[in-house]
């Protein structure tokens, strides 16, 4: 395991463990999530090393990664997952002017062949071999493997989206930065990712599915992904909360708690996080940040 040493975000020497969880998806190893002293910051410390990383995924069942519709779990996300590549097209198109679209972690490429069909130009990043085969094969798309984003000149894209891409992203830190120089001046970047102070994860606590470990190795919160971006001069524009995401979890949290999905109290669960959320008291179990990059 690699300890790191230093907070991704402000390079803070100092943290205390804010929870001890582990993966209850495949490894059932132990894994600590600490908080930065310096800025407030979430991540999780020890971690796999990068080369290590993907071994914590199953690819073949990966829920992001398939299309499959068996069983009653997997309709009901690729069911919500069609509404919601729709609303996220139409976002986007709504958010920026934009003629070139960056989709980074594409997974099959659904979002990024609604884009194109609405003649915006796609380049997708996936480096899971079965999601960009699927993606490429289904809807003939330029995805790539490669997940350096120097590979891309500067000002390439009016807009990139990173939907749950951020949490598992190695150096955060350096990922914005090298965001900056490929978006264009005044372009957007949309970034998703699971929230913290929701209901459901105070009430989920350590069996909180969106913790996700050891694959999500930062843990986002309102403030702390500003400050992120505002430390490139990114400048928030506008939040979305992603409703449908607090019963997709707590359906999840109450299986690694349980071992059952109990469909009935995850949905209560779920209806009441975002309820708590709508009025101000807590925050969405994951929300959608409209960001603009200011050169």
């Amino acid at each position: 395991m690699n300890l790191i040493e230093q907070c991704p975000i402000c390079s803070g020497s100092k943290n205390n463990i804010f929870l001890e969880g582990k993966d209850f998806s495949l490894s059932k190893e132990k894994f600590n999530i600490v908080k930065c002293l310096s800025c407030n910051f979430l991540y999780t410390n020890p971690r796999p090393f990068e080369k290590n990383l993907g071994k914590y995924y199953i690819s073949s069942s990966y829920i992001s990664h398939t299309d499959s519709k068996k069983g009653l779990f997997n309709f009901l996300y690729q069911t919500i997952r069609k509404y919601a590549i729709k609303t996220k097209t139409q976002l986007l198109i709504k958010s920026s002017q934009t003629k070139k679209h960056l989709d980074i972690g594409c997974g099959t490429g659904e979002f990024l062949n609604s884009c194109k069909n609405k003649n915006i130009e796609c380049v997708g990043i996936e480096p899971s071999d079965i999601a960009r085969n699927k993606g490429i094969e289904k809807y003939n798309l330029n995805i790539k493997k490669n997940t350096d984003l120097k590979q891309f000149k500067q000002n390439s894209f009016e807009s990139v989206s990173m939907w749950h891409v951020l949490e598992h992203v190695y150096e955060p830190d350096q990922t914005i930065l090298n965001l900056k120089k490929i978006i264009t001046n005044n372009g957007t970047l949309i970034i998703a990712v699971p929230n913290y102070e929701s209901l459901d994860a105070i009430i989920y606590k350590k069996f909180w599915a969106a913790w996700d470990l050891p694959i999500h190795l930062n843990h986002f919160s309102v403030k702390s992904i500003t400050k992120l971006l505002s430390n490139h001069n990114f400048i928030l524009e506008k939040k979305i909360g992603m409703k449908f995401d607090s019963f997709y979890v707590s359906l999840l949290s109450n299986e690694h708690k349980s071992g059952n999905k109990k469909y009935l109290k995850g949905f209560l669960i779920g209806l009441i996080s975002n309820i708590s959320a709508f009025f101000g008291l807590t925050q969405y179990s994951s929300t959608i940040y409209i960001f603009s990059n200011k050169k």
